[in-house]
């Protein structure tokens, strides 16, 4: 693992016109090798922002894992607060400030009856270095068992996660609306739900990108067979847009990397 070429590689793919942001979430359990693994692709696709999942006590292998240029987000505070953390390389970008928003305080772990932990997300107030664009992004994870595929709504038998989520769009909702309007609104989730089969109003594209008019890596399968639940999505009206999407798939994980490349408007 050459963590030298990386940072170069993620180095000259950000000028001032470009940048790109990245989803991954990293399965429970890994160990170093792996995530390095995982992670150097999505470096090497010009990713200088990482939005991460499932990431619970796991905080000295994450940073073992990422290049010595690289900032790992995880604020401190209640257990849960480390299970969304976002990277980002500090030769690219400037922290300006960050924080771990409640997003629900219900449980939805349905199966084993026992109450989960709080459920945050991670915020990160950045500003590129070379553009002076400022982002506020944020990593969050959706509860799961949300979606009934058959009819494109919320999967009622698991209401408990359904209203768990409701509750999570309208925390960020508000994280969205508080955003300046010199900042750019950028999430990056694992939101457990096919959003080309999300076909009503009452699941991610109802709740957070339709009402908060954001573009995201909508059918981002290639083959639509309706497996990606990973997203990056951001904010339509700043100078910068989604220019391109790209899928990392052969990982560790059992999720992909999805890498979003922003570009000025001309």
């Amino acid at each position: 693992y050459d963590a030298r070429q990386d940072e170069r590689q993620a180095g000259s793919s950000a000028p001032a016109g470009r940048f790109a942001v990245a989803t991954l979430n990293l399965k429970k359990g890994m160990r170093v090798a792996g995530m390095r693994h995982d992670i150097r692709p999505v470096i090497a696709g010009g990713a200088t922002v990482i939005g991460f999942q499932e990431r619970l006590f796991s905080r000295p292998a994450l940073r073992a894992s990422l290049p010595k240029s690289w900032t790992l987000l995880m604020p401190k505070g209640p257990t849960g607060i480390d299970d969304n953390p976002i990277a980002f390389d500090k030769d690219v970008w400037e922290l300006k400030k960050t924080w771990a928003p409640l997003l629900t305080g219900t449980t939805w772990r349905r199966y084993s009856g026992r109450i989960a932990h709080d459920q945050y997300g991670v915020v990160a107030v950045l500003r590129h270095r070379t553009s002076g664009h400022t982002i506020r992004a944020i990593s969050f994870h959706l509860p799961n068992h949300l979606h009934n595929r058959h009819t494109g709504g919320p999967n009622y038998g698991n209401r408990r996660g359904v209203e768990a989520m409701w509750r999570m769009a309208a925390r960020i909702r508000s994280i969205e609306q508080d955003t300046p309007d010199a900042h750019q609104f950028v999430a990056m989730c694992d939101c457990n739900v096919t959003e080309n089969r999300d076909t009503g109003d009452h699941l991610v594209k109802g709740r957070i990108t339709k009402p908060l008019r954001l573009e995201t890596n909508y059918s981002a399968d290639d083959h639509r067979r309706g497996s990606g639940i990973d997203y990056v999505m951001a904010e339509r009206h700043s100078d910068f847009r989604i220019h391109s999407f790209r899928s990392y798939r052969h990982l560790v994980t059992d999720h992909p990397g999805i890498v979003a490349t922003f570009t000025r408007r001309r």
